[in-house]
């Protein structure tokens, strides 16, 4: 019974030195990896877009810096992730993303294009960064002030997880496309994440009524914890069963020959 005991602490002891170094690299490793970039529309019918005036140009594209946030706090997590509201979209939003084929009309005078997303995991369990998106171009013949408002639901449960208010959009030329983008939090283990953003115009431009705007997206975010701890469970059943085996009682027609 002894060598029995001792053969099934060997066993154990051999699967816990090859697996554990694993599982601590892998949840060490997963905030700095690669972000998951998940670029989802909403599904509207595009307008077609209007043909530009000979020997006008449009403006290039520039990026919104970003004026105010409320809900939440700033991540102080070591991630390496900025601050909680970044310029450019922190996790890589590019000038000039989007696709004219996903953007709405506003009564002819602005196009919203579709949001884009990029998530990034965090050591800290109740954290997770969410850059967000989009495309506004102006097609009237006038500059327009506009303001953007982001915000972060869990998709299963519908429980706010962070927003940002009230970001300018000023001044924006006639013909000129611009990209705005926030950095939002909070994402945590919930996975599925569902992401908004209204661009609310002015009442009028030109004597034409406009309304607000929302562009909705899919968001997933890696849940390193639930993950971890799902493969301790079969860490555990496979470890139960190997030291059942071996400590499993001789028949005693075996034990007397």
């Amino acid at each position: 019974m002894s060598r029995r005991v001792g053969a099934a602490l060997g066993v154990t002891a051999v699967v816990l030195a090859t697996l554990f170094p694993a599982l601590s690299a892998g949840a060490e490793d997963a905030p700095v990896g690669t972000p998951l970039s998940v670029n989802v529309t909403d599904g509207s019918t595009p307008s077609p877009t209007p043909a530009p005036t000979p020997g006008s140009s449009a403006s290039p594209t520039t990026v919104v810096p970003v004026a105010g946030r409320s809900g939440g706090s700033p991540s102080t997590g070591g991630s390496g992730v900025g601050p909680a509201v970044g310029v450019g979209g922190g996790a890589g939003a590019p000038a000039g993303s989007g696709s004219a084929t996903d953007e709405v009309n506003v009564a002819g005078m602005l196009y919203v294009g579709g949001v884009n997303a990029s998530a990034t995991p965090m050591l800290d369990p109740g954290e997770g960064t969410v850059s967000l998106w989009f495309t506004v171009r102006n097609a009237s013949e006038s500059a327009i002030d506009a303001t953007a408002t982001f915000w972060m639901d869990g998709a299963v449960f519908g429980n706010r997880l962070d927003t940002v208010e009230n970001v300018p959009v000023a001044g924006l030329q006639p013909g000129e496309s611009r990209v705005v983008s926030v950095d939002l939090h909070h994402g945590g283990q919930w996975t599925l994440l569902s992401a908004h953003a209204t661009l609310t115009p002015p009442a009028s431009v030109g004597g034409t009524a406009l309304t607000p705007v929302t562009r909705d997206a899919l968001v997933i975010l890696f849940p390193w914890l639930l993950a971890l701890i799902a493969v301790l469970l079969v860490l555990a059943v496979v470890l139960v069963r190997v030291i059942r085996s071996v400590l499993a009682p001789v028949p005693a027609s075996a034990a007397a020959a």
